[in-house]
């Protein structure tokens, strides 16, 4: 390396050299930051060669996207304090019918002990007669059948509601950790933007998002316990009439917004 010639002043480059460079250099950073990084990023196209290249609408989308992810967040933790302070459910009407069957297979076992008891208390002075011995018949116990595990309740819901231009709704299943629901819905004939999503117990989940969507179905399962489903938001022009059809192990159907 101590052998290296070094180079001459002439072929060192000048300050003016230097100046041009770096200018260049500055205006090619503008150039891709006006054409390029504003357009993709933020739908910001102020020569127009954004549009033509497909990075404006990009751009947009991403900003959209990020708008309506606020304002979602801001809406459930606005919704969070209300639905603390609501009352409890009252039992739905299946769960208590199944607590009266449970209670009557109770009562039904109980009532056989007793028999049981009954007739052996009675069959004892046979038993211990001197004149006529009677020896004790041996009686098989009758063995309950065990009561199965309650299975889930298959709920099935649908709606339709109609969005104006620029309106969103949000519509929510309750479900457990694990739980699967069948969906499907149609912006008939129309496209709208949506959120596939979950949140409760201070956790929160994108499942999938879409933008100028005609229609959805499928299967969701849920992460974790709490409320599980879409929101919606017409970006068009006119009037979107949606419909939701929903049917799976969830507890209930809610509309939030």
């Amino acid at each position: 390396m101590y052998n290296t010639t070094p180079p001459k002043r002439s072929e060192l480059p000048s300050s003016a050299q230097l100046k041009r460079s770096t200018i260049i250099a500055a205006l090619s950073a503008l150039v891709l930051l006006v054409v390029v990084i504003l357009p993709s990023e933020y739908g910001v196209d102020a020569t127009g060669m954004g549009r033509v290249l497909g990075l404006t609408e990009m751009g947009e989308i991403k900003t959209q996207l990020a708008e309506e992810s606020a304002a979602d967040a801001a809406a459930t933790t606005a919704s969070a304090p209300s639905a603390a302070n609501q009352p409890a459910a009252a039992p739905s009407p299946e769960l208590t019918s199944r607590v009266d069957e449970i209670e009557r297979k109770l009562a039904e076992v109980m009532l056989k002990q007793q028999l049981r008891e009954r007739v052996s208390t009675t069959r004892r002075p046979v038993e211990s007669a001197p004149t006529a011995p009677v020896q004790a018949v041996a009686t098989t116990p009758v063995v309950q059948a065990p009561t199965p595990a309650p299975t889930p309740a298959i709920k099935s819901d649908q709606a339709t509601v109609q969005l104006e231009p620029g309106q969103g709704i949000e519509i929510k299943l309750v479900m457990k950790a694990g739980k699967t629901a069948t969906y499907r819905w149609t912006a008939n004939g129309s496209v709208l933007n949506y959120d596939t999503h979950g949140d409760g117990g201070g956790r929160s989940i994108s499942y999938v998002k879409g933008r100028g969507v005609p229609q959805d179905e499928g299967e969701l399962t849920a992460a974790f316990d709490g409320n599980h489903g879409w929101f919606w938001r017409n970006r068009t022009n006119s009037p979107v009439t949606l419909s939701l059809q929903t049917r799976g192990e969830y507890e209930s159907f809610k509309r939030v917004k």
